[in-house]
């Protein structure tokens, strides 16, 4: 082999080598950094009225739980699937860790694998009325930043709907419900001075299978927009002695039609 060659060889060589080490100290940063605010999320001992007699519906839900049984201070989820940037976009891989607790509280990490070189990381948190969303490139590498009101109040409508993988929220006294028609109850929550809307929707078997809001926004370029939204659960299964969706689509809805964004499974829960 020329001698040139062997050189151009040895050099990608070095440079394959020094960007996966790249890769891995900037997801163990983030992972690092995750852990902390884990640590302080799940140690933190908030609690919430709790509501003695809600709707039909949500009491079903509640009780097919089997939340009063196995009670929890936060949830810990950790899923996995595929996401979407755009309609168009090809789905790339989704690597998911949620704390989610039963007041109005959300932390999520997100790793996004373009491929196996290039990765994107979101952390997003909700508490009292402020939401905040980084993203970094290789975990360490800033790339944007919302905490917006209208996110917030984007952000609550993801803790409201994500009551159905976290339970013990949906008995919140912060939680106002309307029953619509024999399968629908719309759900209003307020926190830290903003309110948020969704509607919950039954199948047959007495199941909330579908989440929708228009109080959600979704990224665009140079910011955020508001959009419809929706999640469906495909199904149910039993996780650490908790009954929770264990897959999941979530899609905007686009010209009166639903464009998925995520589809994933909840692969584990640890109540702690």
């Amino acid at each position: 082999m020329p001698p040139v060659i062997k050189k151009i060889i040895a050099v990608i060589v070095i440079l394959v080598i020094a960007n996966v080490g790249f890769v891995w100290y900037g997801q163990a940063s983030f992972d690092t950094t995750f852990q902390s605010l884990a640590k302080a999320f799940s140690e933190n001992n908030a609690t919430a009225a709790r509501q003695s007699n809600p709707p039909a519906p949500i009491a079903r839900q509640i009780e097919r739980s089997k939340v009063a049984q196995n009670g929890y201070g936060t949830i810990l989820l950790q899923l996995e699937g595929t996401y979407r940037r755009k309609p168009s976009s090809k789905a790339i891989g989704m690597h998911a860790l949620a704390l989610l607790r039963p007041t109005p509280d959300m932390l999520w990490a997100v790793r996004l694998e373009s491929n196996p070189i290039v990765t994107f990381n979101a952390l997003e948190t909700y508490h009292g009325g402020r939401a905040k969303m980084q993203t970094m490139l290789f975990g360490i590498i800033p790339t944007g930043e919302f905490d917006s009101e209208a996110f917030a109040k984007s952000e609550l409508t993801r803790v409201l709907a994500y009551a159905l993988f976290n339970p013990a929220l949906l008995a919140c006294e912060c939680i106002a419900y309307e029953p619509v028609d024999a399968h629908r109850i719309r759900a209003t929550i307020s926190d830290g001075g903003i309110t948020a809307t969704v509607l919950f929707e039954s199948d047959e078997k007495g199941d909330i299978v579908k989440v929708t809001s228009d109080d959600r926004v979704r990224p665009v370029k140079g910011g955020m927009a508001p959009a419809p939204w929706q999640m469906t659960v495909q199904n149910y299964g039993d996780l650490d002695g908790l009954r929770i969706p264990v897959s999941v689509e979530e899609a905007w809805i686009l010209e009166g039609k639903p464009a998925v964004y995520a589809d994933y499974r909840v692969t584990s829960a640890k109540r702690l």
